[in-house]
């Protein structure tokens, strides 16, 4: 097995693990709380919807989470889309993301302030010009990066409201921002110094709704 299907296949396992640790860490965390439910369905039904602008994952993006641990930590699965006003075809992208939010500041009963949220995410684009395995026509170890396939780290803040919860199902509406970079920008800047810091980051904007 190449070194790039190693990598692949890794890549693969990594983002199957993650995604049956969200539920399974959900389910045993919601247990006591749905013994009512005689399906056992509800424990499995995402705790937010999220719709993003940019921040990296897509021009505009849509996502589901989980939260636990005491509402600290996040798993949040994202598709991304990014449409032909920017680039020669429609850009499909899939995102898993991991988030920590250990610091909470209660302003009233209605609004809570996340002031620092640190996250680290996998990122994979689809097409045939987001490659993840070399193609035969470079010569072997022509890049050591695919375009396809890429990790990165972002920090952010959310201000969560109890907005419309008692005309909707929803608890309360969270609105958040997001600045981050991937590994492939951090070494790019790390071996060309001249690349400005605006090329490397990425700004994002989202609505969160709560369960």
């Amino acid at each position: 097995m190449t070194a790039l299907r190693l990598k692949h296949t890794r890549f693969k396992v990594l983002i199957a693990i993650g995604i049956m640790m969200a539920f399974s860490i959900k389910a045993s965390y919601s247990q006591e709380s749905h013994k009512t439910d005689s399906c056992g369905f509800s424990k499995f039904l995402p705790d937010y919807v999220k719709l993003q602008y940019a921040g990296g994952i897509g021009f505009l993006s849509a996502g589901i989470g989980y939260t636990f641990a005491d509402h600290k930590i996040d798993v949040s699965l994202f598709y991304g889309y990014v449409p032909t006003w920017f680039t020669v075809d429609d850009l499909h992208s899939i995102s898993l993301q991991f988030t920590a939010k250990l610091i909470r500041i209660k302003v009233s009963e209605k609004v809570e302030i996340i002031p620092l949220n640190i996250g680290f995410y996998f990122h994979h684009t689809f097409g045939n010009e987001y490659w993840v395995r070399l193609p035969d026509y470079y010569p072997r170890k022509y890049y050591w990066w695919s375009p396809g396939r890429n990790t990165g780290l972002f920090l952010g803040w959310e201000i969560k409201t109890k907005l419309l919860a008692n005309k909707t199902p929803a608890s309360g509406i969270a609105f958040y921002t997001r600045v981050g970079t991937r590994g492939l920008y951090v070494a790019s800047k790390f071996s060309n110094s001249s690349i400005p810091m605006s090329d490397i980051i990425e700004l994002g904007f989202g609505i969160a709704i709560y369960r």
